[in-house]
């Protein structure tokens, strides 16, 4: 006997891409055999699935759906839906959960059985059953993946292929099933497993970012660090004091640096977090903070949701982050990017701040007066003139003080002791008859030095510490000359001669 155009059962699914995919449970949207007794005789039942349809309970909006691609054994589906922009729900990770976050079940347990206030018909559209809970446990499967997600929210029949949700709403696994024997005993496959079966299956275009990975432990040359980062990355700063991979607020990049400070890690957490003292992301929600260990040393990690600071479009960020503390310096380093980029890779985010070692730069922090010494050194910019910096220094990156009354410099360098990054010589270039000493000076209007009429001295506070900088203005030939030394403030007496004879040689 055969029977067609049958509704065969109702399952929950989510919509994982604006362009019609649909995500769900792999027996919500196939058939079965069955064995059944009529008259005392065994009969086979087959349920042969024909049509499958997606209901949007939004409006009721019915559309007819294709199975892409299953897997029996995660019990995963991936359907396909004729739409666009249609409402969808972003992918967590769920590698980055522990037990007791809260979570949120989404689905339609017992179909349209639950619209027991009206009366129902084949057309009756349910409304979706939310639940929250938390996570009670990960459990493993045979070779200590993560195999499912236990949690005490309310699972019933017909919740099977609905979201389990995170605190902010994204995925984090797919409703599976619940034990029969006992209350609040839910699964759901990690959505993590859902990530490797798209990729497999070809469904990565559906991600909201690319998929990272971390690789092994990187050394970063001369900058004291070690961790593992993402496969793709690459160290796009010449800085030993500073790591810069990747371009937010377009894509989730990473930063770390290095600052000389008495500020305590609780201290330092709040300048971060207000965009100021370390720019590019500002905090807009309450962080959440725990203290750990990294390497044997004190550190502060946390996570926080902000937006863009700089930038001329505003954009919702999320930021990752570590403090640690290596005693008279610190360690700052934090992910940042896009939310949705930040939360689908937040365990890999996590998992490299937390292997983080740091190493002291500070190991030989100058105490007693510098014997001027100095080195031919040469402006990265073809043409400009050879200049000389204190010899055996550490040539890097250093900002000066600024001044807004006169344009970029066309090249510059800096360079400071190997052993004390807390000083800093400096020589910026201006090419061309458009700037001389005099003039600059006077725009800047900065307190006079004791180094003739083009030069300034200037105190300043940074992180905690008082520091002196001295500079002069030098006119050469067809440019401009800035000489400057910053030093913290008890130190400025042991480098005056080394400053005094650095203009010198450069004002012949």
């Amino acid at each position: 006997m055969e029977t067609r155009d049958v509704e065969l059962g109702t399952g929950s699914g989510f919509v994982i891409s604006p362009s019609g995919y649909v995500l769900t449970n792999h027996h919500v949207v196939t058939g079965e055999q069955a064995m059944l007794e009529r008259g005392g005789r065994p009969v086979r039942l087959t349920l042969e699935v024909k049509r499958i349809e997606v209901i949007l309970p939004a409006d009721g909006t019915r559309l007819e759906a294709h199975v892409e691609a299953s897997d029996p054994d995660l019990d995963v589906a991936v359907l396909s839906v004729a739409g666009t922009e249609l409402p969808s729900i972003g992918l967590g990770d769920s590698d980055a959960l522990q037990a007791g976050e809260p979570v949120v079940v989404v689905g339609f347990p017992f179909g349209r059985a639950v619209e027991a206030g009206r009366t129902v018909t084949a057309a009756t559209v349910p409304q979706p059953s939310v639940s929250r809970g938390t996570i009670a446990a990960v459990r493993e499967g045979e070779e200590g993946e993560a195999r499912y997600l236990q949690t005490d929210a309310t699972v019933n029949p017909g919740s099977s292929g609905g979201p389990m949700l995170d605190e902010d709403g994204r995925a984090v696994g797919v409703v599976r099933m619940s034990l029969a024997r006992g209350v609040g005993l839910g699964f759901g496959i990690p959505i993590n497993r859902v990530k490797d079966f798209l990729e497999a299956k070809g469904f990565d275009r559906v991600f909201p970012a690319r998929r990272l990975r971390l690789g092994p432990v990187q050394p970063f040359s001369g900058k004291g660090l070690r961790l593992r980062v993402p496969e793709t990355l690459e160290d796009a700063s010449p800085s030993r004091l500073r790591v810069e991979w990747g371009e937010p607020p377009a894509e989730v990049g990473l930063v770390i640096e290095r600052v000389a400070t008495p500020l305590g890690l609780a201290d330092l957490e709040p300048l971060l977090l207000s965009g100021q003292t370390f720019p590019g992301f500002v905090a807009q929600a309450q962080a959440k903070t725990r203290g750990a260990r990294m390497a044997g040393r004190p550190a502060l990690v946390g996570s926080v949701r902000g937006s863009s600071a700089g930038s001329r479009d505003v954009t919702a960020m999320e930021m990752e982050y570590a403090i640690v503390d290596v005693g008279a310096e610190k360690v700052v380093a934090r992910y940042f990017g896009p939310e949705d980029q930040v939360a689908f890779n937040r365990s890999v985010l996590r998992g490299s701040l937390l292997s983080l070692e740091a190493d002291p730069l500070l190991t030989a922090p100058i105490r007693s007066a510098v014997t001027p010494a100095f080195e031919v050194a040469k402006f990265p910019l073809p043409g400009a003139p050879a200049v000389v910096v204190p010899q055996a220094w550490w040539q890097e990156q250093s900002p000066p003080v600024p001044c807004r009354a006169l344009p970029p410099a066309d090249s510059a360098l800096s360079a400071s002791p190997e052993g004390d990054f807390t000083v800093s010589g400096r020589a910026l270039w201006w090419r061309g008859g458009g700037l001389d000493a005099a003039r600059a000076v006077a725009a800047c209007a900065w307190p006079r030095g004791p180094w003739g009429a083009t030069s300034y001295a200037l105190q300043r506070e940074r992180l905690g510490m008082a520091y002196s900088v001295q500079g002069v203005f030098l006119s050469r030939g067809d440019g401009l000359l800035r000489l400057e030394l910053e030093t913290p403030a008890p130190k400025q007496s042991l480098l005056a001669d080394l400053f005094q004879a650095w203009v010198s040689a450069l004002s012949r």
